[in-house]
This record gives structure tokens, sequence and C-alpha cells, in this order.
């Protein structure tokens, strides 16, 4: 009850409402930040970690010594593994050509509908026909229907040392969300490209899920990496030391244990933000105990003991810290719509690997971010209460009667 009256006392003019309202802001901000810093970085990792398993699957097998029969060997071992989502591929390097323009590409040889349930693409394809990567089809300035030139390293049977050349067409272009991937893999049936190569039925790579409901890896891509590690343990001992087993993100794993470690360090360096912010608190504080000192040593000459009054002030703080928390909550939104949306925050894709960031933050998150902030704000204003509350009643009384 006292709390509520010495709040309505606090905020009974407008200037003091305005203030408020301006360290309310101040300290919501400080928080978001924060946030948005950790959410980028998770949000990051996720996405990152999306992207790579769209091309991937959970797992990638492939032998030490080159194209192996697939059907013979290693079909049986996964099936003995309990992995029932799987799909051979071809895969080999080379180069696409349109008109005078030339790319090094990753062109890999599918089997559609198998690949569709390892990696949720939807590939159509006919014999003399390819997909490219929506970047690798914006370098080549090519549409749906254009012809292309495939150049594979394999040699020339007429012609010792020279590639081999295919044409092709162009028939759909596909989006990992992964920029280098997007703008160096084609996709081409596997069948056309095991003859191209001549290695009959053979293929050199193999991509698996480790499960059939794929809804646990969406929720924490995080987590469920946690139990693809546990299966390459398992694999590593079944399938003996001819074949090599790697997880999605294997390729990138520096970088994803880089963005770990970047997002602790900025986090502390971040916390002084926040510091800053609670001065404005405490300026906040000193003003409204300058503007009605009065009425509070009046107060407490009525007999309200000291401890009465810092509880009252803590009362205060705790409603700023509230306010600022579900006004960060806010803000956050804000900033990931313009992540999301505005051209202007665009990531140029050949530097931070994806095209575009969003902000990924669970209830944790939020958590220990709102308490940190609350800690800061409550040892600081605990303190700078101690200080003031050492001012006796008799001299606030002379000095304001005087």
């Amino acid at each position: 009850m006292f709390q509520s009256t010495l709040l309505k006392l606090f905020l009974s003019d407008k200037g003091t409402r305005r203030f408020a309202v301006g360290v309310i802001f101040g300290f919501a901000f400080s928080i978001a930040v924060i946030l948005g810093n950790i959410g980028i970085m998770d949000g990051f990792e996720s996405s990152l970690r999306i992207g790579l398993k769209k091309s991937n699957g959970d797992l990638t097998i492939h032998s030490r010594y080159g194209f192996f029969d697939f059907e013979s060997y290693l079909k049986h071992e996964l099936e003995i593994a309990n992995i029932n989502t799987f799909s051979s591929i071809v895969q080999t390097e080379g180069f696409i050509i349109k008109n005078e323009v030339s790319k090094g590409v990753m062109i890999k040889g599918i089997e559609e509908s198998s690949y569709k349930k390892v990696t949720g693409l939807d590939l159509k394809l006919k014999n003399d026909e390819v997909i490219l990567g929506s970047e690798l089809a914006k370098f080549l300035k090519v549409s749906i229907g254009d012809p292309i030139v495939l150049a594979f390293a394999n040699g020339n049977s007429q012609v010792s040392g020279l590639p081999s050349l295919k044409r092709y067409h162009v028939s759909g272009f596909v989006e990992h969300g992964i920029y280098q991937r997007d703008l160096r893999t084609l996709y081409i049936k596997k069948s056309v490209l095991q003859k191209d190569l001549d290695v009959e039925n053979r293929v050199n790579l193999i991509s698996l899920n480790i499960s059939d409901n794929q809804d646990e890896f969406l929720s924490n891509p995080v987590d469920y990496s946690l139990k693809i590690e546990k299966v390459i343990d398992g694999f590593k001992g079944s399938i003996g030391r001819s074949y090599i087993v790697k997880p999605y993100w294997k390729e990138f794993s520096t970088l994803i244990t880089a963005v770990k470690e970047e997002k602790f360090f900025i986090s502390i360096i971040l916390q002084i933000i926040v510091v800053i912010s609670i001065f404005n608190v405490l300026a906040f504080v000193v003003f409204l105990n300058e503007k009605r000192s009065r009425e509070l040593f009046l107060f407490k000459a009525l007999g309200m003991s000291q401890k009465k009054v810092r509880q009252g002030w803590m009362y205060l703080m705790s409603i700023i810290w509230i306010a600022s928390c579900f006004l960060a909550a806010a803000f956050v939104q804000v900033f990931n719509w313009g992540l999301v949306n505005l051209p202007y925050f665009k990531l140029p894709g050949d530097v931070y690997t994806l095209g575009s960031l969003s902000i990924n933050l669970d209830l944790f998150d939020y958590s220990i971010v709102f308490f940190i902030s609350y800690l800061w704000l409550f040892l600081i204003s605990w303190f700078a209460l101690l200080v003031m509350s050492k001012k006796s009643v008799l001299t606030g009384l002379r000095k304001e009667f005087a």
C-alpha cells in the first residue's frame, strides 16, 4: 500500500513522467541490444545449420578409395543400423560454361525421390536437364530453358588430356540458404552423370538422416547435432576404416565454434551499455529525491523507517525494470523485422556466408539477460540508496523548512 502511494507521489507531475519514460526507453534499448546480439549469433548458427543440412542430410559417407558399389555392402550396414532414409550420390567437380563465362562448380548426380526424403529438396530432372543454385544462376545470367555446357575433368576418350563437354538445359533453380552452396552447386540425374563419367552403377557419396522425423532438428538444430555425433561414433566401428563419416556441419565447424565464442565475449562487453543506462536510472532517482525531498523527510519525521523508504525506491526500480523488459522484447521484434525485410541490412553472402540474418531467441535467453540486467540495477541502486539514506531526518527538515 505504501509503495503505491509513494509511486503516485513520485510521478504526480508531467515532467517527472516524461523523465521516467525516457529512462525506460534508454534501459530497454540497452537490454534489446544485448538480446539482439545473442539472437543474431544464435540465428546465424541455426540458419547455417539448416542451410548445410538442406544439401547434405544429417551425415555423409564416402570411401577413401573413390567410387564404390553401394548395393553390395554399405546399404546392408545402414539397414542393420536402422537407417531408412538415405540417398546414393555421384559427386564431382567441373566447370559450367554459358556463352563466354565459366565457373567452377560441384556437380551432384542425384536420384530425385530418395534425395527429397533426405534433404527435403523437391528436384525434378530429365536426362538433358540441370538445376542450378540460385546465386550461380544470377552469376551466369541464365533463365529456365537456357542451354549450358558442363566440362567434366575426367578426360576425353578421343583426345587425351581434354575435358569431356556435355550440353544440357536449365530446368530450375534451388536455394539452400548458404551463399557458397547456391553459387557453386548444380544438380543432374545420377544415371546421366554415371554415364558421363563412365563409372557404371558406382557412387562416391551417401547422404542419410539418422531419423525419419526431422521436426526435432527444426525445433533445435544444436541439440540434434549431439545425437548425430553419437551415431557417428557407432558408424566408425561398424563400417570399418575404408569409409569416412562426416556430419553435415563439418565443413563449417570452425566458423560455428568461432560464433559461439564471440557471442559470449561480445555479450560480456555489451554489459557496459546496461551499466551506463542504469546510471540514467540513478539520475532519475536523484532527481526525484531532490524534487520530493520535503515529502520524504516529512514521512520520516512522522515515524516511517528508512527501510520502508528504501523498499519504496526498490519498488519504483522494479517497475522501471519490468516496463523496460517488455519494451526491450518489442524492440527485438522490430530489429528482427528490419534484418529480415529491409534491403539495407542484407549481407554480402561471399563475406558472411548467409545473405541475411534473423534473430533467434528462446525463453532461456530472455530470462538470463533480464535477470542480469535486474542484478546490475539492484546492486548499483542499493549502493546509491545506501549513500542517500545517511542523510539524517533533522538535517533534511532544517534544509527544507529553513
